[in-house]
């Protein structure tokens, strides 16, 4: 049973390794999607303003056609003020001309807050393009870092894999599928040490019994907490 044990914790220093390199490879890749995000959201922000821009012009043009109206309107009355016979006619085409010269002032000044506004959205459009370019580079420069550090961490992978298989194989199955079983269902850990009646997977106190029958190592126990394997570790080798 010491030579499985000893076979057991081997497997797992190898699978820690390899869990180490995943999540190496894993850190960098959600960097990178992070990255991409925030690029992606500021395309999003482009968008968005570039559409509100294209509303802005549709409704200046609106507008346009609009004040030309009222003018056409203006010198429409101001003729038929020359031909009027009553001051009450007359009085009503006053009327009707300086209703189309506010109306008119009111579109001339949506006009211009719109061209603002227009003017503030494009300033914000370049600024955005600018920041997209300069994190496109960022990210590209990021990737092919990654990609490089992902190929050297593979290649050590790789390695290491085969050197499972071999660990393995010097395992019984039915002891390998236990392993296996735990090291699935408790974040990647089979096996632990105890060192001072303390399961160092789960930092549980072991019954006095059972931390006994783990110092003799005739058996393998379970850690009646997180039922993970377990082997003495001297208090040293813990730190």
């Amino acid at each position: 049973m010491k030579t499985e044990l000893t076979h057991l914790i081997q497997l797992q220093l190898i699978d820690l390794n390899i869990k180490k390199m995943d999540d190496e490879l894993n850190a960098g890749n959600t960097d990178i999607e992070k990255r991409q995000s925030a690029i992606d959201s500021k395309k999003e922000e482009i968008i968005a303003a570039t559409s509100r821009i294209e509303d802005n012009e549709a409704r200046r043009r609106e507008l346009e056609a609009e004040v030309e109206d009222e003018g056409a309107r203006v010198k429409d009355r101001q003729t038929k003020l020359m031909n009027v016979q009553t001051n009450r006619e007359y009085q009503s085409l006053l009327k009707e001309i300086e209703d189309s010269k506010k109306s008119t002032k009111d579109k001339e000044e949506e006009t211009m807050h719109l061209m603002d506004q227009a003017e503030t959205l494009q300033k914000n459009i370049d600024e955005l393009n600018n920041l997209v370019k300069a994190e496109e580079k960022l990210l590209a420069e990021e990737q092919g870092k990654i990609d490089s550090l992902e190929a050297g961490i593979q290649s050590k992978k790789n390695k290491i894999e085969k050197s499972r298989v071999t660990q393995a194989k010097k395992i019984p199955v039915t002891l390998k599928n236990r392993y296996e079983q735990l090291r699935n269902s408790r974040n990647g850990i089979a096996i632990v040490g105890v060192t001072n009646g303390v399961c160092q997977g789960c930092f549980m106190n072991i019954p006095p019994q059972q931390y006994n029958e783990v110092l003799r190592g005739d058996d393998l126990i379970s850690c009646p907490t997180c039922q993970r394997m377990m082997y003495f570790q001297a208090e040293a080798d813990s730190e």
